[in-house]
């Protein structure tokens, strides 16, 4: 069998045959990431830091991040960070723990082409079975997320 010529050019020339045509097939049929139209609704992804007590999140959608850090976490208030690469045109955030919602809206304080970084405080605590629900606006586009409240507490070292 290694003795014929064609079986040994056909075992090396398979495996790159096989390559080329995995990142041929990708380019062809693969989904493009689209520029944001204004108006529209995009989700944002919780990354892995939101599941667990890290102290911030960062929230993705393409090229799009926002991170919220918690600056303090009391059972009557609860304050927080947003920051953006991208200059936020508004922002509202919400509490909701049950039954119970409870509302908070930044307004730009800073011109509208720097990047954002806000404080904003909610008049109520942050406990575990809530969550924090964001809805921001950049260039005419709503990016929303709903993530678990777990990140705004900190791990203290043992």
């Amino acid at each position: 069998m290694w003795k014929n010529k064609h079986v040994v050019v056909a075992m090396l020339v398979a495996p790159l045959l096989a390559i080329f045509a995995w990142y041929g097939v990708d380019a062809i049929v693969a989904e493009r990431a689209h520029s944001a139209k204004p108006g529209e609704l995009y989700p944002l992804v919780a990354r892995s830091n939101c599941r667990y007590e890290s102290g911030q999140c960062d929230l993705r959608n393409n090229e799009f991040q926002l991170l919220i850090r918690a600056i303090e976490a009391r059972p009557d208030k609860t304050t927080l960070a947003l920051e953006s690469e991208f200059p936020l045109a508004n922002a509202k955030l919400s509490l909701a723990s049950g039954e119970n919602e409870v509302l908070a809206t930044v307004v730009p304080a800073h011109q509208s082409d720097m990047p954002a970084q806000w404080i904003v405080t909610i008049a109520s605590g942050a406990t575990p079975p809530a969550v924090l629900r964001v809805a921001v606006t950049v260039q005419q586009s709503v990016y929303f997320a709903e993530v678990p409240v777990i990140f705004l507490q900190q791990q203290t070292p043992d």
